[in-house]
């Protein structure tokens, strides 16, 4: 926090940023006066602007335009400002976590989608936490062509199906006893145990190492995939905001949104803190011009993953933290059903 701002500062700083980022428009002092400060002089706002600009708060982008939050200014009213900024509620988002689906990451998808709509801003969603991820059953149905269905179900739903062959003279038995000795050999194992060591299998029956090996190789695909995987929803919602008349502020947005690895790296890496608020190329040189903010959201205590918004630095961030705040405690009482995670 900076010492060196009063609480008519703050206030008068507070103002402006609201002001800027409803209208885009720089704001005067008779303006901050009367909507917001009207026992203040507007000698007494001007000298607290001015003063704000000297101390990094303020920038004037041309000699003949008035004063804009920086993004320092932006940084100190998300610190300070909004300690305590109300929820918004987000309609579609309960039925889109209540709807059945058959995996998370369709989860994850509608739930972008929904979040970018609320917002209206680009909103990203990343999965993590594989090794955390618990098999609860390993199921192998015969398809009676030489070949089964292997499907491997954690407590975030189904999370691979893939054909494999199997003996031409396997029956109902052969598909039984695989059954058993693939759950005893994986059943209430993390994606860590499994790939740290090797299996012992509970019996030894010709073909089956190779269906243990089958399903270890699945879900090794699963947890690389799974760790580099980003879900993006309206990219073309930065065209909807005055910053789109500004080729550099275009030409910025777009180069993030293409990399898609360092884009992964700036929404998942916001460590231990609920909400994460990235502003401008003092955050990330990748940001200029531009705002992150990113949560992350767990179904029954467990991380799944983060879940950010993208904008830009004129961004609305009382409903944006406000949603994600929502949306982390709409999964976290999500329940555990296999057909809905």
């Amino acid at each position: 926090m900076d010492d060196r701002l009063s609480d008519r500062k703050k206030k008068v700083l507070n103002a402006l940023v609201d002001s800027y980022i409803t209208d885009a428009e720089p704001i005067s002092s008779s303006a901050i006066k009367n909507k917001y400060m009207p026992d203040v002089s507007s000698a007494t706002i001007r000298s607290e602007l001015a003063t704000l600009e000297e101390l990094g708060y303020l920038v004037q982008p041309h000699v003949s335009s008035g004063r804009v939050p920086s993004a320092k200014a932006y940084r100190f009213y998300v610190d300070c400002l909004l300690s305590e900024c109300g929820d918004t509620d987000v309609d579609g988002l309960d039925e889109t976590l209540k709807r059945r689906m058959s995996s998370v990451e369709e989860l994850v998808r509608e739930t972008a989608k929904t979040v970018s709509d609320v917002t209206n801003y680009t909103s990203l969603m990343v999965l993590s936490g594989a090794d955390s991820l618990t098999v609860k059953e390993v199921k192998l149905v015969d398809l009676y062509d030489d070949s089964a269905l292997v499907l491997v179900i954690t407590d975030a739903g189904v999370i691979k199906d893939k054909t494999v062959a199997v003996p031409k003279d396997a029956d109902g038995n052969y598909i039984e006893l695989a059954n058993r000795i693939l759950n005893a050999t994986f059943a209430g194992k993390s994606l860590a145990e499994i790939g740290s060591s090797a299996p012992v299998l509970e019996e030894n029956i010709e073909g089956m190492k190779a269906l243990v090996d089958e399903v270890i190789r699945l879900l090794a695909e699963y947890k690389r995939a799974r760790e580099s995987e980003l879900y993006l929803e309206g990219a073309d919602k930065i065209f909807q905001y005055p910053e789109a008349r500004d080729v550099d502020n275009v030409r910025s947005f777009v180069s993030i949104i293409s990399k898609k690895e360092k884009l992964h790296d700036l929404v998942a890496g916001d460590g231990d803190l609920e909400i994460d608020v990235k502003i401008g190329e003092q955050a990330s040189e990748d940001l200029k011009h531009m705002a992150l903010v990113t949560a992350r959201y767990s179904v029954d205590g467990k991380e799944i993953g983060h879940v950010g918004v993208i904008g830009p630095e004129r961004m609305d961030y009382k409903k944006v933290m406000s949603v994600l705040r929502q949306l982390v405690r709409a999964f976290d009482k999500k329940d555990n059903d296999p057909d809905t995670e």
